[in-house]
């Protein structure tokens, strides 16, 4: 279970609580005071740290006993030095950490107890079949990241998006609503033209949360389904609604009637993006 950066901004205690309950107790973290945060919830957890170690971080890593990476000789070098149990990172191309080369000249040593890659692009099947063919090769275990493994391997993987993706969801309310009448405009720029004597709801959700300035998504009020006009201002948007439509009305961005992936293609967003905006 990945918990990097607070649990994808969901919350580490509320995940490994959830984790508990489903007997897992091996986690993925980026920094080290996650990491020892992990192990205060769950003593008895394994917890890997991703990415780099600061020199200045081992006392704490032998301290609480976490698992760093090896990206690098020099990681190699320190671990060795100091008798530390650690995995190592194979970077397959995305340039970002591990060893792309010579990592066989270290593979061999005790020190490593397991070995990983990082999925990042469509060759799957083959990055796959290449660390599964390396870890029966040398006798070391093998995990592989991330949730697109998932299905594609009896191996362990690392899952983060998998997670997390269900568990977003986000409404706004309506905090005004204006009569306009045909020929005016609406919001920043006068950008919406308004055809016929409208009724425009003002929602309190603006690109603050993660709405695109130009957005016209759809949202769901009482049922039915409305739609964003004008320019969004930061902490609110404008909606074409009718006069059913009341002042306190709950306002459906992601929910029970609209998905997550409608929401990020209208918004012209990652999901990874979405989960900064709205946590």
């Amino acid at each position: 279970m990945v918990l990097k950066d607070n649990a994808y901004g969901i919350g580490i205690c509320r995940m490994i609580n959830i984790a508990k309950k489903c007997n897992i107790n091996f986690f993925a973290v980026k920094n080290i005071d996650e990491a020892i945060f992990v192990k205060s919830l769950f003593k008895e957890s394994n917890v890997l740290l991703l990415g780099k170690t600061n020199k200045k971080e081992i006392s704490k890593i032998i301290k609480h006993n976490i698992i760093p990476t090896i990206n690098d000789y020099t990681d190699y070098l320190l671990f060795k030095e100091n008798n530390i149990k650690s995995h190592l990172e194979i970077d397959i191309g995305m340039n970002r950490f591990g060893i792309k080369n010579n990592y066989l000249a270290i593979i061999n040593d005790n020190i490593i107890t397991s070995i990983y890659i990082h999925l990042y692009n469509n060759n799957i099947d083959k990055n796959i079949r290449f660390i599964e063919e390396l870890g029966n090769k040398y006798n070391k275990k093998i995990h592989i990241g991330g949730s697109v493994a998932y299905g594609k391997t009896k191996s362990t993987i690392r899952i983060g998006r998998m997670l997390y993706e269900n568990a977003i969801k986000m409404y706004g309310e309506i905090v005004n609503i204006k009569k306009v009448k045909e020929l005016e405009t609406v919001g920043y720029e006068g950008l919406y033209n308004v055809t016929n004597d409208s009724y425009i709801g003002i929602c309190n959700i603006g690109y603050k949360n993660g709405l695109n300035v130009y957005s016209e998504s759809e949202v769901s009020i009482n049922n039915k389904m409305y739609k964003l006009v004008g320019k969004v201002c930061m902490d609110q948007c404008f909606l074409l609604i009718d006069d059913s439509i009341k002042i306190g009305d709950k306002v459906e961005f992601i929910g029970e009637k609209i998905d997550i992936s409608i929401f990020l293609k209208e918004n012209n967003m990652t999901f990874y993006e979405a989960l900064l905006f709205l946590n």
